[in-house]
This record gives C-alpha cells, structure tokens and sequence, in this order.
C-alpha cells in the first residue's frame, strides 16, 4: 500500500460520543449541589423564635420557600434519573431545626391571617363609632387587603392624634387622648376597644390601664392602701401612705393633747417647721414607691389574668 493510501491517525481514533443522559445526570448534580447549599445558608439564617422578631420570621419563610421552590423541581427530576441529594452530616441538624421552624412559624402566621380576616369581617358587620372630642375625625372608606388575597371595603376612621401624626382607626375602636403607661413610654398611639386593654398592649401581652377590669382591681388596690394608711399606729411613727399636710397636724396634735398641752397649729418655729417638712417628704417619698409598687404588682395581675383567660380558666 503507497504512502498516500494508508489511513490517517485521526481515521482511526475516534471521539467518544457523549451518553445525554449521562450529561443531564452531572448537570442535574451540579444544579443539586447549589440549591442545597443555599438551603443549608438559609438554615443558618434563621432569626431568633422571639415576639419582637415577627416581621424577620416573617421575611425568612419567605426566603425559605423561595430555596424551597428551586429544590424540590430538582429532587423530583433526580427521582427519575437516579440521582439523590447530599447533603453534609454537620449541615443536617440545622436543616431539621430551620424545618421545625418552618411548620411552626407557618402555623402562627396562618392563625393570624385567621384573626385578622375575622376582625374584618366584624368590622363589616358593625357601624364604627368613633368620639374623640377634638381629634378631628373624618370618615372614609379604603380598599382593605385580605391576607386570602381577596379585597374587600370596610368603613374606618381617619384621625390625628396631639403629635399631627395620622392614625387609621380600626372598627369599633377609638383612640385614646390620654395614653396608656407603655404608649407614653414608646410614644405611641394608643387606641383600642372601649374598656379593654390597647392595641399597643395587646401586641405585647401586657396589661393595660385601659382596661375597665384593670382598672377595677386598681381601685381595690387602691382602697386597701387608703384604709392601711388611715389605721392608728402605735409609737411615734410619722409614716403614711397619704400625702396631706392634715394627717401630720393630726400626729401633732394628738401627742399635743396627750401631754395636756394645747394644740398647735401656726405659729411654729424654724426647727419644727423643717421636721414638719422633712416628715412631709418622707411620707410623699414613701407614698409614690408604694403606689409604683402598686402599678407593677397590678400589670403582673394582669398578665397572669389574661394568660388564665386564654387558657379559659376564670
């Protein structure tokens, strides 16, 4: 055979031609691969199971199935072709929290969707009536957005509170000119139903001045206070829960009439003027730390009634 007729080395050998299958499984691995890492980085992300940190549980559900929605397409298709994920050993506890808390932050926003139709829907069914002296308060209506993603019309209030600043009242609530302890503290606005805790302090689940049950053990409270403070003391004891100037000129007086002196009312000297005076603050300085006492005992009341009430124990 001449030396122009012998086959050339590329004749010979020959590129193996690539198995499609064999491709779509390595370019599904690959896929595979990033989208479980970027679960993993979400897990890892997770924000804190606190009250305060509604809105950024709110935003990682989002995120997750986000993650989730690319992934399991990709499992799906693995399924068919054979190929599985993998996933590190270490990577798998956090990915078996995040999921835990996948179900229950899922849950919470459901029941809160749930709530928040529900107050719509009586909201629709009851007039609203809104009485702040003052606070300028005009009617309108606004497109209200479902969490169902239906819309529907509900009548609210527009008003301004003592800042200018605009508040959108709910049905059947008004808000309040003088604020709750909390919403003064927050400078918030504060408004709520009619003789229950505020919308601020409902959030929070703490008690509240505005409510009417609140209120009603302060009062108790109040009058128990008031009748210890009246109650005689033996000894020479100054101390009162009370701070008027009358019960000080009584203790006087009687230890006056004890001795068989005449009582005295004016005409007092420098010295008993300032231990008047002295004993005057003593009694306000003990009488404000009992009434602060008082209003922390009352909230913790409150919040322990509240949490029996959810649990329907009265």
């Amino acid at each position: 055979m001449s030396a122009n007729r012998a086959p050339r080395l590329s004749q010979l050998v020959r590129a193996p031609t690539p198995d499609p299958a064999e491709a779509e499984k390595a370019s599904l691995r690959e896929q595979l691969a990033a989208a479980s890492a970027g679960l993993v980085a979400e897990a890892k992300c997770a924000p804190d199971d606190r009250e305060d940190m509604w809105e950024e549980k709110m935003t990682w559900l989002r995120r997750w199935e986000e993650k989730m929605a690319v992934l399991m397409p990709l499992v799906e298709r693995g399924k068919a072709l054979g190929v599985s994920v993998r996933v590190d050993a270490e990577d798998a506890p956090a990915l078996a929290e995040a999921d835990d808390w996948y179900e229950q932050w899922t849950a919470e926003e459901a029941e809160a969707r749930a709530k928040a139709e529900q107050d719509v829907q009586m909201g629709e069914e009851t007039a609203v009536d809104v009485g702040n002296e003052g606070a300028g308060v005009k009617m309108s209506h606004v497109e209200v957005p479902q969490p169902a993603r239906k819309h529907s019309w509900q009548t609210v209030a527009e008003s301004e509170d003592e800042a200018g600043r605009k508040v959108v009242i709910p049905p059947r609530s008004v808000l309040h000119k003088v604020l709750c302890a909390r919403c003064s503290v927050k400078n918030a606005v504060c408004f709520g139903v009619e003789g229950r805790t505020c919308d601020g302090c409902t959030h929070m689940k703490q008690g509240c001045e505005k409510s009417t049950k609140a209120a009603g053990k302060r009062a108790q409270a109040g009058t128990s206070i008031g009748r210890s403070s009246k109650a005689p003391k033996a000894g020479p004891s100054k101390r009162a829960h009370d701070d008027d100037n009358d019960d000080i000129v009584e203790v006087v007086e009687s230890r006056t009439r004890g001795k068989g002196k005449a009582p005295v009312r004016g005409g007092l000297d420098g010295k008993a003027a300032a231990a008047l005076s002295r004993a005057l603050t003593m009694v306000r300085a003990e009488a404000a730390a009992s009434h602060a006492a008082t209003m922390r005992l009352q909230v913790r009341i409150d919040q322990l009634t509240e949490a029996l009430e959810e649990l329907g124990i009265e």
